[in-house]
């Protein structure tokens, strides 16, 4: 223990001192009457000794001193547990790399324990959980990931314990890292990093997965390539076969052969998708006879299907020459097509010369959905249909029709907060089209421009008709643009939500004419693509209006938890809620149920376990018993392999990490450099103790003594 004594001494107190020292000595020495030498010794010692006390303190001394408890020097060992840690080349006993670290891992941690406080925690694509020497048998039961985050784990058990305790940091590892973080960044020489390097830096006696060229969107329907990188360790010619397949049909395949040790061969796998969504797709080599390792065979992937243009079902009576207006505008955008339906009994559609199909099966794969506002489209069944479509999510545009009477009042109608009257009466040509104070600020109304801009392009319109005096009830829809008649204005166009998606209400006939003047008819550029393809895009983005948005990997390994972060719109919102989220197998059944933490963000995180397979995560939110808001992913579980290239040892890379941050890496066979460095007394967190003496109780307390001795003594002497 270093020890050093300092002080600020102060000049004036040290004279003062002194003259009152000889003051003492003197009057005790010949003022004072006769005493005997015994009183005389006692009160000159007590007088001494209370001078010199106040002498000290007067010094100002300030002791220093380091100290280095067990508890404030921590030692983090890292352990790879990553596919290519499977690879059985750790020993001369044909043992596992994860085997022989995990074995070493256990037997530092022991021999380090009086001289550190250690810590080990298991990483592969992420940190695992960081624990004591007697949770470490746990741990190693848990299989890993394929890649290797070396980088990204230092950074997070930086994160996890505090600095200023951690004394040393060592990894066991291959070396081979394929993800995140640079190691040295991560690390930035705050710690001495020691590192233990297992395994062979030559090609392992194996064939396996080198890289998957998937796409991760195709096209309903369209055939697609999915290209395999096959390559060829130290082992004999080879032939085998690649697999794609999706839970257990087999999409597609492909033959490789592998002439001599180190080669490569490229193979394509065609495909093709047949239904909308997220596909989870495996890729798998077929067992090589005599191949030691399974883990680099074998990848998960995720792959989109989508429709090849964005249908928008419009079912109406007629197709009229408004609605192919509509239809132009919504067109301009090659990703979008329009779907005509005509109503077909209470409940079906039926597009042109087809036939009838129920009006769910046609909104199955649809964002979007525009219906004519009119008894004959709007029955009670397809009312109901269009409401389950909005609380889906879905977006809608109804058109209220010029020829035929409106639907009848129903569940649909109340929650739109839709009123009319004068229904029949001829209105007339508008006198002008006007921005509300919400359509000033509107993305659909502002036409892609500004507030004057768009004032300028309605006022110049030619004129249309509303085909009905419309009145609002509630907050679901807010007039963008109205029609003057005269001294009277009626909603001309209406924006707002209802359930979870986006509605508008258009009240107008004759609009074909705003797109006429794109020909020049009207002297002017027509407003098709901006009005009617703005107002489709914005009604399709329903899902940037959700109060909760749920976040979460398209692939987990298998045996990790799958992280999960539920954000809020309103963070504010997150203050006393309880958030959870939910797992359910795509078959259906409840797989898992975990609880989410709230973060400083105003959001929620956490995680859930779940075994392999596909499921559908719902994230709920709830504050003070009422709903804030829910929403759903789907995501998979399984084994995502290890590439080919990851499976050789690389010590270069811990070698170069030790050395810029002052530590030391050998191999693990050959383990004594390091472990020496790490007995030597020079890895330590040292804390420096500083003691004041001067604001010391002890201090003034032999003060306040002394001078009270001293009283009590000249008193019974008769000196008072």
């Amino acid at each position: 223990m270093n020890f050093s004594l300092s002080s600020s001494p102060n000049i004036v107190a040290l004279v003062l001192l002194a003259a009152a020292f000889a003051l003492g000595l003197s009057l005790y020495l010949t003022r004072y009457p006769a005493l005997l030498p015994r009183r005389r010794a006692i009160l000159t010692a007590v007088r001494t000794a209370t001078l010199l006390a106040l002498l000290f303190a007067s010094l100002a001394p300030v002791v220093r001193y380091s100290s280095a408890a067990r508890e404030r020097n921590r030692m983090l060992i890292l352990v790879d547990h990553s596919g290519s840690m499977e690879v059985r080349d750790g020993d001369s006993a044909g043992r596992t790399r994860r085997e022989v670290v995990d074995s070493a891992a256990t037997a530092i941690a022991s021999g380090f324990s009086g001289r550190y406080d250690v810590r080990l925690a298991p990483f592969d694509a992420s940190l695992g959980p960081i624990g004591k020497p007697s949770s470490w048998k746990a741990a190693t039961q848990t299989r890993g990931a394929g890649e290797t985050a070396l980088g990204d784990a230092i950074r997070e058990g930086l994160d996890r314990l505090d600095p200023d305790s951690l004394a040393a940091m060592l990894v066991l590892s291959d070396g081979a890292v394929n993800r995140g973080e640079d190691p040295e960044r991560a690390l930035a020489s705050t710690v001495p990093a020691f590192a233990l390097v297992v395994g062979s830096t030559g090609d392992p006696p194996t064939a396996g997965i080198g890289g998957i060229d998937a796409p991760s969107e195709v096209v309903i329907g369209r055939p697609a390539t999915l290209s395999v990188t096959v390559r060829h360790g130290a082992r004999p010619a080879t032939r085998g076969v690649a697999r794609l397949s999706e839970g257990s049909r087999e999409l597609g395949r492909a033959s490789f052969a592998l002439e001599r040790p180190g080669s490569v061969s490229r193979v394509t796998i065609p495909f093709t998708l047949g239904e909308r969504g997220k596909h989870f797709l495996a890729v798998k080599l077929d067992s090589l006879p005599g191949d030691p390792i399974t883990q680099n065979k074998r990848r998960l992937i995720a792959v989109t299907a989508r429709p090849a243009k964005r249908l928008v079902p419009l079912v109406a009576t007629a197709w009229d020459w408004d609605l192919r207006s509509f239809a132009r505008g919504v067109e301009e955008d090659t990703s979008w097509a329009i779907q005509r339906w005509a109503p077909s009994g209470s409940s079906s559609v039926g597009a042109p010369g087809g036939a009838p199909q129920s009006f769910a099966q046609a909104l199955r794969d649809a964002d979007v959905l525009v219906l004519r506002f009119d008894s004959r489209t709007l029955t009670p069944e397809r009312s109901a249909e269009a409401l389950s479509f909005l609380n889906r999510g879905g977006g809608v545009l109804f058109w209220i029709d010029p020829v035929n009477r409106p639907p009848a009042p129903g569940p649909l109608t109340n929650a739109l907060g839709l009123e009319w009257r004068d229904f029949g009466r001829a209105t007339g040509p508008s006198t002008g089209v006007e921005l509300s104070q919400a359509g000033r600020a509107h993305e659909v109304s502002l036409l892609g421009g500004d507030a004057a801009t768009a004032v300028a392009t309605w006022r110049s319109l030619p004129p249309i008709q509303s085909p009905l005096i419309l009145n609002l009830k509630g907050s679901a829809l807010t007039p963008l643009l109205e029609a003057r008649y005269g001294t009277e204005t009626t909603p001309l166009l209406l924006a707002g939500r209802v359930g979870s998606g986006r509605v508008a209400v258009l009240n107008a006939a004759g609009v074909y004419r705003w797109g006429l003047t794109a020909a020049g008819l009207g002297g002017g550029a027509g407003i098709e693509p901006s009005f009617f393809g703005g107002l489709n895009a914005w009604l399709s983005q329903s899902a940037d209006d959700r109060p909760v948005r749920i976040s979460a990997p398209d692939l987990t390994p298998a045996e990790r938890a799958v992280p999960v972060r539920l954000a809020l719109a309103n963070g504010a919102v997150g203050t006393g809620a309880r958030a959870t989220v939910r797992a359910r197998r795509s078959a259906g059944g409840v797989a898992g149920e975990g609880r989410l933490s709230a973060s400083i963000q105003g959001d929620f995180a956490g995680s859930i376990a779940l075994p392999e397979g596909v499921y559908w995560l719902v994230g709920r939110v709830e504050r003070a018993g009422r709903l804030v808001g829910t929403d759903s992913l789907q995501v998979a579980v399984g084994e995502q392999g290890v590439e080919f290239e990851s499976l050789g040892a690389e010590p270069s890379v811990l070698e170069r990490l030790a050395s810029r941050s002052g530590g030391v890496a050998a191999p693990l066979a050959r383990s004594g450099p390091v472990l020496a460095r790490l007995r030597s007394p020079d890895i330590a967190r040292a804390r420096i103790i500083e003691l004041d003496i001067f604001h010391n109780v002890p201090l003034f307390l032999v003060l306040v003594l002394g001078a009270t001795a001293e009283w009590v003594l000249r008193k019974r002497f008769h000196l008072l």
